[in-house]
């Protein structure tokens, strides 16, 4: 069996003659400030702790960008050297497990002079992320099919090896982009078991911030802005020198409406509208797309979306009608027959999206419409379905249980992002149709997440989720003991969970098994069929009843140079070689 697996494996690794790394053929100019819009402020710079994009914005400007192992180019969808000037594997070993060796980079320092070596990297691995002490989703990520987490060993100063006991398909991609904390700043926090403190937005301002990517913030303003500087001491520099970010300042302009982000986009107040390009509006692309010489902007459309959107509801509803509401997959069928995508395509997006009702986007190779089960806008349909899952109508049309409770419950998603509130509208409609009593309330984010998390008194929320070309990236999210199964979330992993009332469907095991399993598969095409198995068991189910995948729509200042929009990358992918004419 393992000279199979060792065949598989050299079929598919592709010997890398190791390259420069990303931004070594880059051109430009030294300073300028560049200007992004966010929706809100972030909750923390620590990414243990980070479960919202606005913190995890901020955090990747200090730990990205050459803050890795390796990076991945948009452009050719390769792996290239970071901080590991160069690596040997992943490959299997003796004992039937695999390894990796990391070369690292010398001379590096961090943002405050002091050196880099392998003791942070071991310290990191070892330390932080596999932890047990420490939870983390990317200790979901990275966990092999028998739960196994990697090892990390110092060999010298400037050579790492990370051991698996078994085959790790991700290894590369997972580990070489992993997050390196500063053992001389971090060490302290995990001795005194007090990490989840360690970072807080107050050490923004405090100025304690140490970071190997290419940015450090320096200044946080609640509600107005969080401001970061070059890192002095980044270490990449152009073929000729320059060292590296070109730009001298990246600011994050909290605008809490995306109608207002708009309308700085408009008056020159930022530079890149909508930089995920998850939430542009359809109409909106066409007014800029009209005016590209008026405001001096370059508009693109590129796509679709990794990402996804959707409604869920929360298995684990303290109120006991909801909860055998929520887990009805008759229920939560009738929803996904109420969805009208259409409209939300036409009115929302101006045309520019397309349906979705898998949980891999269609820009992914393992993207399979064969095997996804479609919802396509039916009422009758949805009335035919809450009539197989025991529900009725009262004299007045109003939608009861078998019990004759009313159902009666509340959407929920975050203000001031337009699109997201529109479905809601949508949503909220054609339920009302089927004589459910539903309010819709748009509220603040980062309060929106803690409660769906850490408290649990919600009932429904529209909200989306960052995708990639690689499905496993969901672990976390798909996973039974995943730190975002938001839906229904183990009691072992959140305590406000009753461990008496929570329930595990059989479909949610074998989604479970095929994320733990896939990942020692190394014949693509079983892989493929294990995506395909798992698209089937979550279009059946709909835990997550999906919207519309938007295209990617990307806006930009034509003062914003190197720009390269790809499949893989939107503008802001190649970030330290990035430059603005002022």
């Amino acid at each position: 069996m393992r000279k199979v697996l060792v065949s598989l494996l050299l079929t598919l690794v592709v010997f890398f003659a190791f390259a420069n790394y990303l931004g070594y053929d880059a051109t430009g100019k030294k300073g300028g400030t560049l200007i992004l819009p966010t929706l809100s402020g972030p909750r923390t710079c620590n990414d243990t702790v980070s479960k919202e994009t606005s913190s995890s914005d901020v955090i990747a400007m200090f730990m990205s960008w050459g803050g890795t192992l390796i990076e991945r180019s948009a452009i050719d969808g390769k792996f290239y050297p970071a901080l590991a000037e160069k690596w040997d594997g992943p490959r299997l070993t003796k004992d039937g497990g695999m390894e990796i060796i990391w070369y690292l980079r010398k001379g590096v320092k961090w943002s405050d002079g002091e050196p880099f070596d392998a003791d942070d990297v071991v310290f990191t691995f070892n330390e932080i992320y596999t932890n047990p002490d420490i939870p983390s989703s990317f200790k979901d990520v990275i966990r092999s099919t028998n739960g196994y987490l990697p090892k990390a060993t110092k060999i010298n100063d400037y050579t790492v090896r990370m051991y698996y006991p078994e085959p790790f398909r991700l290894a590369l991609r997972y580990l070489g982009g992993m997050y390196i904390f500063p053992k001389h700043k971090a060490e302290s926090w995990v001795k005194n078991k007090k990490f989840a403190e360690f970072w807080t937005v107050d050490a923004i301002n405090k100025k304690e911030i140490v970071g190997l990517g290419p940015f450090i913030p320096v200044e946080y303003v609640p509600d107005q802005y969080v401001r970061f500087v070059a890192n002095p001491n980044y270490w990449k520099k152009t073929k000729d020198g320059t060292q590296l970010p070109f730009l001298k300042e990246v600011v994050y302009k909290i605008i809490s409406s995306q109608d207002a982000q708009k309308l700085a986009f408009e008056k020159g107040e930022v530079d890149i509208y909508s930089q995920r390009g998850t939430e542009f509006r359809g109409t909106e692309f066409n007014y800029f797309k009209e005016n590209e010489k008026k405001f001096n902007i370059t508009v693109l459309a590129y796509g679709p979306a990794y990402g996804t959107q959707f409604i869920t509801f929360n298995w684990n509803n303290k109120d006991e009608a909801k909860r055998e509401w929520f887990r009805n997959v008759h229920f939560r069928k009738a929803v996904a027959y109420a969805m009208d995508k259409k409209k939300m395509i036409d009115t929302l997006f101006n045309g520019l999206a397309v349906e979705q009702w898998s949980p891999v986007s269609m820009a992914s190779p393992y993207y399979n419409d064969k095997v996804t089960v479609k919802y396509p806008y039916d009422l009758n349909k949805a009335r035919a379905e809450l009539k197989l899952g025991g529900f009725s109508w009262d004299k007045n049309g109003k939608l009861i249980d078998s019990k004759g409770r009313p159902v009666k419950f509340i959407i929920e998603t975050n203000a001031g992002n337009t699109v997201r509130e529109g479905m809601g509208n949508i949503i909220t409609a054609a339920l009302k149709q089927l004589g459910m009593d539903i309010t819709f309330v748009p509220g603040d984010f980062n309060t929106l997440i803690n409660r769906m998390l850490n408290v649990g008194d919600w009932d429904a929320i529209i909200i989306g989720l960052t995708g990639s070309d690689e499905p496993q990236g969901g672990r976390n999210v798909w996973a039974i003991d995943g730190s975002l199964h938001f839906w229904n979330l183990s009691p072992k992993v959140a305590n406000w969970v009753d461990e008496k009332a929570y329930w595990l469907p059989d479909f949610e095991k074998e989604i479970d098994k095929i994320f733990a399993e896939n990942v020692r598969i190394l014949d693509e095409n079983v892989v493929k069929d294990y995506w395909a198995k798992y698209q089937k068991l979550a279009s059946e189910n709909i835990p997550l009843i999906y919207t519309v995948n938007p295209l990617r729509l990307f806006a930009w200042r034509n003062t914003i140079k190197n720009v390269k929009i790809t499949m893989l990358g939107g503008t802001t992918w190649n970030l330290d070689w990035l430059y603005k004419e002022e």
